[in-house]
């Protein structure tokens, strides 16, 4: 092909897809992408990202280096040995950019043929960035071709820079594990996260000061094994992908997804309302909201609050339940009725539904043994029947993770473990006493058949109607390296793909047998949420905590517990109590213990939110929440402290708000009051902002007692509600019509 040919055809190809034609950049001199909102400079030769800079502020958030600036890394892997190439191994072979018809600039940059090890042209390095015209985040790609006859790919990180961040200039907002988020002022520090991960739930993050903000994210929609890693001693941030086939001579990466890197303005919130945008078109919420879902379980819409525990559940008063110790777990062999009166009488004091997470029901011990649970203790059938009679949603505990390695059929379950590169097992050691849990890899049909056997005796022989699936959603994609497995070798999407198509087996055992099975599991992978009914949060209260997660995912599924030590003061568990239930929680999952009559004044406080949970349905299970509310006036705080984030002493205020919308347009403040005494809240909303365009707007008191109308407003609204003392309140301001 001639070249003027050549070039007649990558001019139609280029007009065809709205491009404009392309210009070729000199990497020897350099780069600069800007539009109105952000710069980014790549420094010569290399094109490392020198300087990136908000437009709308001026701060640059790139700081000089010694040596040189970095974009990507690729680490090759045979063996054990790991070497490693980066932007600076040789220079930049090509450079052009693109813009599109809508004003969208596209950065090519090559590493073409590149020598490595004794071997010509083994490798070559593409990497894109687009930048929007309307946006300050920039979209970046790599893809890595590799020829060699002996290196396979290990890792490849883009973008991967230095210079950033900076220690103790930014507040980091991050998605933990068991918890809505995190967000920690003045971070300092290194982080390593594996996704998909409970312990990393959403695939991003923000970096956010005052003279503005960083957002980082991958938009992978497949769910690929990749890490989110930086460390602000020596600054760097890198999105470390594992391709398929690690280690293997002449494995490729090609460029799957982008990841969002870049400048905005705004904190937390504004982060998390942009990867809605993205997140509510994944595979994922595919399904719709609840509302629209005809096969999300109206039961689990319906609970008022979690109870976990164990077997016995009416120890003697002066014995003290530690249902962290399985070794203390009693084993009673009694009437069914009789030890079911505490649950039944719960329910009877709550006056709302109840879910309880049964633990200790099989007859091995806690973390022993598994995956033979079967047979359960005696009593067991007839203590479910009558608990789901009764309207509870009966949620059994089994590990749907991992195998014990001590069992004496191991033999069956060792060729479908995941194994690392060494073909060692990746054993897991919770604490002394415990077996030799061992993750199995969920691409093998096995290890499927073998669980839901299992939920299946649970559902249609003991009669359960929800089942807790421990570890799944919590757990990180561990790299399998077991060739026998006939998956891609270490990195990949078969982790992912693996526990959806177990999921989706274990919902086909309810739908033939003509039931709605409630799942839950452990934290709240984001990837699971089309399958999962309900996430556990298993954080305790911190002074950290953000609905992050609340915040993108609410009206799509169900978030519960806010786990807390009820014999601790009336301000944290109220605090815990509470704040769950502005988030959007389901809230509990105590034992029974809280019943004692010690614990009244905390169980009134925890029944108040329950049944006003049960009012608010329309905001707190099918619509979303927007944003905290903070108060125009001052609200005293207190002191407490905390476990959850590490140990360490934080101050909370004694009353907070959030503020909901439903699907029919209304909205409304929940506010929370920790104190046992009267707290003045003034706050002050503008409709227009969640998109509401009436002239008028009725204010509402809603209430377990009913509804109270108050008055009607218009525009700008401002409002004082005087909090009675450990008590919630909700205002509603719904368009009149």
């Amino acid at each position: 092909m001639n070249n003027r040919f050549t070039s007649a055809l990558v001019l139609i190809i280029t007009l065809s897809t709205g491009l404009s034609a392309q210009v070729k950049i000199n990497p020897s001199t350099g780069f600069t992408l800007e539009n109105k909102y952000a710069r980014y400079v790549f420094e010569p030769v290399g094109m490392g990202l020198s300087a990136m800079i908000d437009l709308e502020t001026g701060y640059n958030h790139i700081d000089p280096v010694n040596g040189k600036h970095l974009i990507w890394k690729v680490v090759f892997g045979k063996g054990t040995q790991r070497p490693a190439i980066d932007n600076n191994y040789k220079p930049c072979s090509f450079g052009s950019v693109t813009r599109k018809s809508n004003g969208d600039q596209v950065v090519i940059l090559e590493w073409n043929d590149l020598r490595f090890w004794e071997e010509d042209s083994i490798c070559s390095v593409r990497v894109t960035i687009e930048l929007p015209e309307k946006d300050a985040v920039a979209k970046w790609k790599i893809s890595v071709s590799n020829h060699s006859d002996y290196w396979g790919l290990w890792e490849v990180a883009c973008p991967s820079v230095n210079g950033f961040p900076a220690a103790g200039r930014y507040n980091i907002a991050i998605p933990v594990t068991g918890s809505g988020g995190h967000l920690l002022k003045n971070w300092q520090g290194s982080f390593k996260r594996r996704s998909p991960s409970g312990f990393f739930p959403m695939q991003f993050m923000s970096f956010n000061n005052d003279t503005g903000s960083v957002y980082f994210s991958s938009m992978d929609g497949e769910s690929r094994a990749k890490d989110f890693y930086f460390d602000s001693e020596v600054n760097e941030l890198s999105l470390i992908r594992y391709p398929e086939n690690m280690g293997i001579a002449g494995s490729d990466l090609p460029g799957y997804y982008a990841v969002a890197f870049g400048p905005f303005q705004g904190g937390w919130l504004e982060a998390a309302y942009r990867y809605r945008e993205w997140a509510l078109q994944q595979v994922w919420t595919a399904r719709g909201p609840i509302s629209q879902r005809p096969d999300f379980p109206e039961i689990a819409t319906n609970v008022g609050f979690w109870v976990r525990d164990t077997w016995v559940w009416d120890l003697p008063p002066d014995v003290d339940k530690d249902t962290g110790d399985p070794f203390s777990w009693r084993r009673d062999e009694r009437d069914p009725h009789e030890m079911n009166l505490p649950f039944l009488n719960a329910m009877k004091r709550m006056d709302v539904p109840i879910a309880f997470q049964w633990y200790g029901w099989h007859h091995v011990l806690f973390d022993n043994e598994y995956p033979h649970f079967l047979p359960p203790l005696k009593g067991f059938k007839e203590r479910v029947a009558e608990l789901v009679d009764s309207g509870a949603l009966i949620v059994p505990y089994i590990n749907a993770l991992s195998a014990d390695s001590k069992i004496p059929d191991w033999d069956k379950f060792d060729p479908h473990a995941i194994k690392d590169e060494s073909g060692g097992l990746r054993q897991k050691f919770y604490r002394d006493g415990a077996g030799r849990l061992t993750p199995m890899c969920p691409n093998q049909n096995f290890w499927h058949y073998t669980i839901n056997n299992l939920v299946d005796s649970i559902i249609n022989v003991y009669g359960a109607n929800g089942i807790y699936m421990d570890e799944i959603s919590c757990n990180s994609h561990e790299l399998c390296f077991n060739p026998d497995h006939r998956h891609p070798l270490g990195g990949g999407r078969y982790w992912a793909d693996g526990y959806r198509n177990l999921y989706r087996k274990t919902l086909n055992i309810a739908h033939q047998s003509g039931k709605d099975i409630v799942i839950t599991s452990e934290s709240a992978n984001e990837i699971f949420y089309d399958l999962v009914t309900a996430n556990l949060f298993t954080g305790r209260p911190t002074d950290y905590e953000i609905p992050m997660l609340q915040t993108v995912y609410s009206g799509y599924t169900l978030f519960y517990a806010s786990r807390c030590d009820f014999r601790k003061s009336d301000l944290l568990f109220n605090f815990s109590v509470g704040q769950g239930f502005i988030d959007g929680r389901q809230i509990g999952w105590m034992d029974f213990d809280l019943f004692r009559p010690q614990y009244d004044k905390k169980v009134e406080y925890m029944k108040n939110c329950a049944k006003y949970r049960m009012v608010t349905k329309k905001y707190l299970v099918f619509g979303r929440l927007w944003e905290p509310v903070y108060p125009d006036n001052e609200v005293p705080f207190f002191e407490e402290e905390f476990v959850g984030g590490g140990r360490h002493t934080g101050h909370i205020p004694g009353a907070e708000a959030r503020l909901w919308q439903a699907e029919d347009g209304s909205i409304a403040i929940f506010m929370a009051n920790y104190f046992d005494r009267e707290i003045p809240f003034s706050f002050t909303i503008d409709p227009g902002k969640y998109g509401l365009k009436a002239s008028t707007y009725q204010v509402t008191e809603i209430s377990p007692e009913g509804n109270l109308p108050i008055s009607k407003t218009g525009g700008t609204i401002s409002r004082t509600e005087v909090l009675g003392p450990n008590r919630v309140k909700v205002i509603e301001f719904a368009p009149v019509k």
